[in-house]
């Protein structure tokens, strides 16, 4: 505890402290009035919003109908046809936890359909029934109805990830319900998630070529301030406010590169640069990390942080874009040639979860500073996304190669359906569109 009551003044003193808000004077002049009905991505802001609400309930929803979320035991079966039907019926516990999430933030936040609380319900308990082990630790597949069963080529047993995506459907779940059963799960869940995650020994980071246990991963801390802030929105608690501090602090300061402006996945489990891993980073999640500290800095009320991490989201998103065909390339980024790969972004695969978090971002910049740059990297960003990834069934498509043509990811199956960032993306959209054309939001200058 006292080492993270530490970090956290050591961040309030390190990362806010050092910039002064006449720094970004200039930066924030707002280009046009927010919540006006100056066009964008082609229409106005209700146009926009009205694509957003009908590719989530005219699209996304009803897909999941046709037998992703399984109305029989609960629980979400992510491997599918374009048609909904079920390719292979395992459940694996990041696409519970997601989908729980999903329902319960959609009833939450945007319609409170008795429906969606019940789709939520019913996979919660599933969850919690079949994959909870004794020691506060998940599962990671099962079948159908909950029998253990091996995972996907891809090993994720060894990491945390799937134990906070649990946490975090729980706490929205619990926020919906005013269960504190569910509240306290997900806190034992993040608890158990931290005390694997600091032991020397962990096993769930690796890197190429990198002969150590106890990685830190980039991921693993933005997940932690994405999720507790949602924790703490229901209940305050000093040690989850020291712990998201922490991982603020050590995206703010530690993965982020300022010699090469990037921001490193991987460090030693002192948060120190592994020489192989310094000059490398994973655009998409370095994207991703920025608009969640961008959105911590907004619950903090803290201006300086905000501008901090939106000026450093914007940066990547310039170096990580393809200047010749559009779309992020989010796979990876070199900034110098090595091993025959030249300097510069991977451009042959570029994801959909991380196009969604660039539109994620910029609105979020555009809302909150109505700078013209942020205008135009979102249209770019949606416009790209909607180009090549929507389909015809609803669903997004998972990844498209350099040209925008349809492809499918080493290890990953070409039938695994997005069940997180596109309802994510048009949530939190929808949200944000709303909130603009209303005139409600923040306006941080």
């Amino acid at each position: 505890m006292k080492r993270r009551e530490f970090l956290g003044a050591a961040i309030a003193a390190g990362l806010s402290g050092s910039l002064s808000q006449s720094v970004f004077a200039d930066s924030r002049k707002p280009r046009y009035a927010l919540g006006n009905r100056s066009a964008i991505a082609g229409g106005s802001l209700e146009d926009l919003l009205a694509v957003c609400r009908e590719q989530l309930f005219q699209g996304y929803l009803p897909f999941w109908e046709n037998g992703g979320y399984d109305e029989e035991h609960g629980g979400f079966m992510c491997y599918l046809h374009e048609d909904g039907s079920v390719e292979n019926d395992r459940k694996d516990i990041w696409y519970q936890g997601r989908g729980i999430w999903v329902y319960s933030f959609l009833y939450n936040e945007i319609d409170p359909d008795p429906k969606w609380l019940e789709r939520a319900r019913n996979s919660r308990d599933f969850m919690v029934a079949h994959m909870l082990r004794e020691d506060g630790t998940w599962l990671d597949t099962v079948d159908r109805v909950g029998k253990p069963v091996d995972g996907i080529a891809i090993d994720r047993s060894n990491n945390i990830y799937g134990a906070l995506f649990a946490a975090v459907g729980l706490i929205q779940y619990a926020k919906a319900t005013g269960s504190a059963e569910d509240l306290g799960l997900a806190k034992r869940s993040i608890r158990k998630a931290v005390e694997r995650y600091e032991d020397p020994a962990y096993r769930g980071v690796t890197a190429p070529g990198v002969d150590a246990f106890g990685l830190r991963a980039q991921g693993h801390s933005f997940m932690m301030v994405w999720v507790i802030p949602q924790l703490l929105e229901i209940e305050a608690d000093s040690w989850f406010e020291a712990l998201v501090r922490e991982h603020l602090d050590a995206l703010g300061n530690r993965h982020w590169n300022s010699e090469y402006g990037i921001s490193n996945e991987i460090l030693f489990h002192d948060y120190s640069r592994i020489p192989s891993q310094a000059v490398q980073m994973i655009p998409g999640h370095s994207i991703e990390a920025q608009w969640m500290c961008m959105q911590e800095a907004l619950r903090e009320g803290d201006v300086p942080r905000f501008h901090l991490f939106k000026d450093r989201m914007r940066s990547l998103i310039e170096m990580s874009w393809d200047h010749v065909y559009d779309g992020t390339c989010d796979t990876g980024y070199n900034v110098f040639a090595v091993d025959g790969n030249p300097a510069g972004s991977v451009v042959e695969t570029k994801t959909m979860w991380a196009q969604a978090e660039v539109s994620i971002g910029c609105l979020m910049a555009l809302e909150h500073t109505g700078e013209e740059w942020a205008r135009d990297w979102f249209e770019r960003s949606w416009n790209f996304l909607q180009r090549t990834m929507t389909t015809d069934h609803g669903v997004w498509r998972q990844a498209v190669d350099r040209y925008g043509k349809n492809m499918q990811r080493e290890g990953i199956s070409i039938y695994r359906q997005g069940n997180f960032h596109q309802p994510r993306c048009l949530m939190l959209m929808i949200l944000a569109l709303q909130r603009m054309i209303a005139g409600e939001s923040n306006n941080v200058q």
